[in-house]
């Protein structure tokens, strides 16, 4: 089945806000998500206080394949996975600066998660320092979440409530989060770190004090990430900074491995920013121990000693970092039929983005178009269709330019999907 590829499906209404120019918009607007209605006020994008950074033209287009990718995706019976694809591109957009595209892609997306993407993007305007435009996002994903009465509702709420903590807006995030479920009131911590001021943050940790073994996996991971951010906080007070450390290690018992590698990630990475190489390379050396004491599927393991091998090359220890990227995708090569076929592209992607940030642009490249072909292993459309999204999403933000060979194979791939899904 032929498609054109990067045909605009935003309907002519989404794009008022560039046509009315400055003009005050109080349109209301039914979206087809749940069947809420909501109200586009505030939202004026031709008047943002900030400027998206310039991409390179194929990281736009990779990121418009994305999109089409997920879009191509039929509603039913696969709303949930269309949508959390959509979803996942819109957050790529924000990552790589592009808020407009991001603004636009969000209007394609059918269910809740509209709300949760109009909340993504009230977050993103609080952190360029624009409220009025925040607000703006937040009065058209308030409704949605009205509209819902479940943990969907929460999600969003937890995050309207983070972008208004991000421009000290407590009142009015204490609105959002007061009958939300605690393991979702959890995520607001790591955002109150960041943004309280020296005189807050020793009462922060003392009301972040909690018994690991006690508490549920949700709201031990958001202390945990919260603690992140202390260190990061501290870092300067070795003392403090120790302490904080000891209290994440302290959690270990009743918390699972990978969590605990992510987290070590998070430190090593706070040294790195740090400067203190001696304290990443210690903090890369437990997250090793860890890989090393489990037996870890190889879909598993790969995206961990990826994360290891990034952290390694940026301390430095570069020969290093290039021989574990080597021997694992070596391992791969030799094991990939232990892999269930819908997990090996997930599982390269990391990989080729190790390679990319050594500077291994060419050998980048290859597992790319190793992914890619993993990818089309599966008869049915949908798992492919997510796999050529998360694709194009990851070398866009990687930086990864795909050569003729491989632009081709994205072409077909996205042409052919087609029944079964």
């Amino acid at each position: 089945m032929k498609r054109d590829l990067f045909i605009p499906t935003i309907k002519t209404i989404y794009y008022f806000p560039l046509i009315l120019g400055t003009c005050a918009i109080n349109i209301v607007i039914v979206n087809q998500c749940d069947g809420i209605t909501t109200k586009d006020s505030k939202i004026q994008s031709a008047t943002v206080s900030f400027t998206d950074p310039t991409l390179a033209d194929f990281q736009n287009k990779l990121l418009d394949l994305a999109m089409d990718a997920a879009a191509v995706i039929p509603i039913h019976p696969h709303q949930k996975d269309r949508a959390k694809q959509q979803e996942d591109v819109v957050k790529t957009c924000l990552e790589l600066g592009q808020y407009k595209r991001a603004q636009n892609y969000c209007e394609t997306i059918k269910n809740w998660r509209k709300g949760l993407c109009y909340a993504h993007l009230a977050y993103y305007c609080a952190q360029q320092g624009d409220e009025e435009t925040m607000q703006g996002w937040i009065d058209r994903a308030a409704p949605i979440a009205a509209g819902l009465d479940d943990w969907r509702q929460d999600r969003i709420r937890v995050q309207i409530a983070q972008a208004c903590t991000w421009v000290e807006q407590t009142e009015q995030a204490n609105q959002f989060t007061k009958e939300v479920v605690e393991s979702e009131r959890g995520k607001l911590a790591h955002v109150q770190v960041m943004r309280s001021d020296d005189n807050t943050l020793n009462e922060i940790e003392q009301l972040l004090t909690i018994d690991f073994a006690k508490t549920d996996f949700d709201s031990a991971n958001h202390t945990l990430q919260a603690y992140t951010q202390l260190y990061k906080r501290f870092y300067s007070n070795e003392k403090k900074r120790d302490s904080i450390e000891e209290k994440i290690k302290s959690s270990w018992g009743s918390i699972p491995a990978f969590i605990r590698i992510d987290l070590l990630e998070e430190l090593a990475e706070c040294a790195l920013e740090n400067a203190d190489q001696s304290k990443a390379t210690s903090l890369i050396n437990d997250m090793q121990d860890l890989v090393d004491q489990y037996q870890w599927r190889l879909e598993h393991r790969i995206p961990l000693i990826a994360k290891i091998v990034q952290l390694e090359y940026r301390t430095g220890a570069k020969e290093k970092a290039h021989s574990n990227a080597n021997k694992v995708f070596a391992r791969f090569k030799k094991e990939r039929d232990k892999i269930v076929n819908i997990w090996r592209a997930g599982a390269l992607r990391p990989l080729a983005e190790a390679y990319q940030l050594m500077g291994s642009e060419e050998d980048a490249l290859f597992i790319y178009k190793t992914a890619v072909e993993e990818g089309t292993a599966n008869p049915n459309s949908r798992p492919r269709a997510e796999d050529l999204t998360a694709t194009c999403c990851s070398m866009a933000l990687s930086a990864v330019e795909a050569d003729k060979e491989l632009w081709a194979k994205l072409k077909q791939i996205y042409e052919g999907l087609e029944e079964p899904w």
